[in-house]
């Protein structure tokens, strides 16, 4: 998720159960987990590799993730509280500290804190566990597209937009905030490749 290991690169157990100070069945039994999210894929006899995901496939999750957003954002202004709007104007006011220090580690974290309350404060189980799928997979992309000139101060404007929506309650300002803030990740996103 840091971006410690880049694609394609491989994952020794033996290195990793040292380091944890654990014997290897959990390190291969946290590789089989990450397999299932995506992240890794396994060759027989050779170990476990950080998956390597094409552009295709990585446009084809960007739009089912814009829906998927979207609708976490039509769910939040009829199920989100005031303390959650509080949380999220916290958060984006946070990250503007972050993107005028220029600080990407600090704003990529924020970054997902966002999302993530976003998701909570739609209060659906399943869709929280779909949309959650697909975002493990696109760490593998996602933060090459917060990295390009400008793109932080951009993505954070996006954010403003989305909690100016969700404080007015306006479901469909809401969903298409969102939808556009998921379809602009990509332009910046594959812009970079």
């Amino acid at each position: 998720m840091s971006g410690e290991l880049g694609v394609g690169d491989r994952v020794n157990e033996s290195t990793l159960a040292e380091k944890f100070g654990v014997s290897r069945g959990p390190i291969r039994e946290a590789c089989r987990s990450l397999e299932q999210a995506g992240l890794l894929v396994a060759s027989a006899n050779h170990g476990s590799y950080v998956r390597e995901m094409s552009l295709q496939e990585a446009c084809d999750l960007y739009e089912v993730r814009g829906v998927l957003f979207g609708l976490v954002g039509h769910l939040a202004v009829q199920r989100c509280s005031d303390e959650n709007i509080d949380d999220l104007v916290t958060l984006v006011t946070q990250m503007d500290a972050s993107v005028a220090a220029q600080d990407f580690d600090k704003y990529y974290a924020q970054n997902l804190a966002f999302h993530n309350t976003m998701v909570e404060a739609a209060g659906n189980k399943s869709l929280s566990e779909n949309y959650n799928s697909i975002i493990k997979q696109l760490h593998l992309f996602r933060r090459r597209g917060l990295v390009s000139a400008g793109s932080l101060e951009v993505s954070n404007a996006e954010h403003w937009v989305i909690v100016d929506a969700l404080k007015a309650r306006d479901s469909d300002a809401t969903e298409h905030a969102m939808r556009r803030h998921v379809a602009g990740g990509w332009a910046r996103m594959s812009a970079t490749i």
